[in-house]
């Protein structure tokens, strides 16, 4: 940023004050709901979620939706927020309109915040980094970029995390910001838009008492521009449960009561349960849930009676149709090459301030490469007896090129489930594509590999006693490292914690092992399996580096065994290019696999 747009970023600030952006009036519409069933599992073996749900959010005032433990006030907040798709297993009907206008939520999922109970956030960004990544993805086009940087600024003094806006965020491997400046820069990385509509998931949870006051103030701050608030919330003190304005009580999934907060006492008073002196009004609504069981609160008239379905246009079906099927859309909100330009900014800056991983990294791949090469020091050499020292040769070769493919696999596959609650509170934001998180991490993947491959082989060539070219050597190494990494991606956008990855990805790799030709002759595997050698990328690569080590040096009159090592392997000479072109195919294939698997885990939106 210029000096000049920086005086201009303080100057804003210095006239907007602590009230930042929130002072800047928006349209916030009113959410209605009426008759909203909501139904999981199929079959026989199906649970009622909600059960002819009613109520609203205004706007202008915050809504606190509150009840027991399974009461389904995270699963109304979700299906209002377009976060659960209907499909085979989710089934969704009811009536949800927006200013009267009746809408699909997940259509309309594009045009509200959503703040995730968990905070979802990259551990080797700021707070100013994403919020500022946020605005530049999600913010309407014709924003200047000193308007963007400005509207930052002012939210990070608004939110009360200026003081920590340059400083990494942190988790679970180094320490950051405080767990409250999270949740706030959570919720900050929603609000830069200004929405109209915000839905929140337990905002105060795993906050103090100060904290979750200052927050849930904040929000009543936001809701004075007009914006449409509503939020779970479980137990709040009753400092906190006085600042909002409305509030929708759940029980087993239906509506105990709704409207206005000072209006709930008298309701419950009426029902045969009055407030207490001095006692919170949030604990006693929740004792009284929960002390009665369903069948007494009915009889008490505890039960809020769902209001008259309006006349007018029809109710709206959410079945297994078309918003099932409703997924982000490349390029709707943001050019495609702006999605790949932040996303890669952000890979860069992670992949640099991420040193203990790349240290683990080149540290295992310098230490297994160096004692394979003074275990196997000059195998290579071809004046000694070459039928003795063949085995050893090859040996060597195999053993460097399985720590090769093995070198990126589980650091890249585990990477994923690490990044997935980022990946998919931001894709179902529409931040952006999926396409283009993909693509934006493949330099730094090929950059990371090459050198971590060019280590491998600086060691091992020289200590061993290569003979072959070396960039036959590299080329092969390389793009064996990114094969196996390609299929470790697969595995690490399928399944969704570590610990799964750790315990699938070794079995993943015995096949390769198998038909590498090093256990066992190709010629002696079974006729009907031999095919699948042409699925495994270490077997193309030591074919390459067959052919570039020992096609040169041995003579094959002299040294027969050139012939034998060639035909156990079923290499070719003439097929190096194929070889080259297989392994190449290979890597777009699981690439291609791995990004629909990306894909179909998030159809169930975050």
């Amino acid at each position: 940023m210029t000096s000049a747009a920086k005086d201009d970023v303080g100057r804003v600030m210095m006239e907007e004050g602590r009230e930042g952006i929130f002072s800047e009036p928006v349209r916030g519409k009113l959410l209605t709901w009426q008759h909203l069933n909501y139904e999981v599992g199929s079959g026989d073996k199906t649970f009622k979620v909600l059960k002819d749900n009613f109520g609203s959010l205004q706007p202008g005032k915050v809504t606190a939706l509150m009840g027991p433990s399974g009461a389904g006030k995270s699963s109304l907040l979700n299906v209002l927020a377009g976060r659960i798709a209907p499909s085979s297993t989710a089934r969704i009907t009811g009536e949800i309109k927006l200013d009267g206008d009746i809408i699909d939520p997940v259509e309309n999922r594009t045009k509200v915040a959503y703040v995730m109970q968990d905070d979802a956030l990259l551990p080797t960004t700021t707070p100013r980094e994403a919020l500022t990544f946020s605005a530049a993805l999600r913010m309407r086009k014709e924003i200047s970029i000193e308007e963007r940087d400005a509207r930052v600024n002012q939210l990070l003094v608004s939110l009360g995390i200026d003081d920590c806006a340059d400083t990494l965020i942190g988790g679970l491997l180094f320490t950051g910001i405080s767990g409250g400046q999270r949740k706030r820069t959570s919720v900050g990385v929603d609000l830069v838009t200004n929405p109209s509509t915000i839905f929140l998931d337990e905002p105060t949870s795993g906050l103090d008492a100060y904290s979750a006051h200052a927050l849930v103030e904040l929000l009543k701050k936001i809701s004075k521009t007009g914006a449409t608030i509503g939020c779970t919330i479980h137990q709040p003190s009753s400092e906190v449960f006085d600042l909002f304005d409305q509030v929708v009580l759940l029980r087993g999934g239906r509506v105990v009561y709704q409207g206005g907060v000072q209006e709930m006492n008298a309701f419950f008073a009426a029902g045969g349960a009055p407030l207490p002196m001095n006692y919170n009004p949030a604990d006693h609504v929740m004792f009284v849930m929960q002390q009665k069981d369903e069948s007494e609160m009915e009889k008490a008239g505890l039960f809020m009676p769902a209001p008259e379905k309006p006349i007018g246009r029809p109710a709206m079906s959410i079945s297994d149709g078309s918003s099932g099927r409703l997924l982000r859309k490349g390029s709707a909100i943001m050019h495609f090459l702006t999605e790949c330009k932040w996303l890669g900014m952000r890979e860069m800056k992670n992949t640099y301030r991420n040193t203990s991983a790349l240290q683990v990294r080149f540290g295992v791949t310098f230490f297994l490469n160096l004692l394979i090469g003074l275990i196997f020091f000059r195998a290579g050499d071809q004046n000694d007896v070459f039928a003795d020292n063949l085995n050893n040769h090859f040996g060597a070769i195999t053993l460097v090129s399985i720590m090769v493919m093995f070198g990126s696999a589980l650091p890249v596959a585990t990477e994923f489930p690490f990044q997935r609650p980022v990946f998919l509170r931001e894709y179902s934001s529409s931040t952006y594509s999926a396409t283009a998180y993909f693509l934006s991490r493949l330099p730094f993947e090929l950059a990371i590999a090459l050198c971590q491959v060019t280590l491998a082989l600086l060691l091992a060539y020289f200590l061993v006693d290569f003979r072959g070219n070396f960039a036959f050597f590299l080329l092969a190494f390389w793009m064996l490292n990114v094969a196996a990494a390609s299929v470790a991606i697969i595995l690490g956008c399928a399944l969704t914690d570590v610990k799964s990855v750790t315990e699938y990805l070794p079995p993943l790799f015995v096949p390769q092992l198998l038909f590498s030709g090093f256990f066992i002759r190709i010629e002696d595997i079974p006729v009907w399996l031999r095919w699948a050698q042409w699925l495994c990328s270490l077997k193309h690569a030591l074919n390459i580096i067959v052919l570039t080590e020992f096609s040169e040096e041995c003579d094959d009159a002299e040294r027969p065994q050139c012939i034998t090592l060639r035909e156990n392997n079923d290499v070719e000479r003439d097929l190096l290019g194929v070889y080259i072109a297989c392994l190449l195919a290979l890597i777009i294939i699981f690439r291609t696999i791995a990004l629909f698997v990306l894909v179909d885990k998030s159809k169930t939106v975050y």
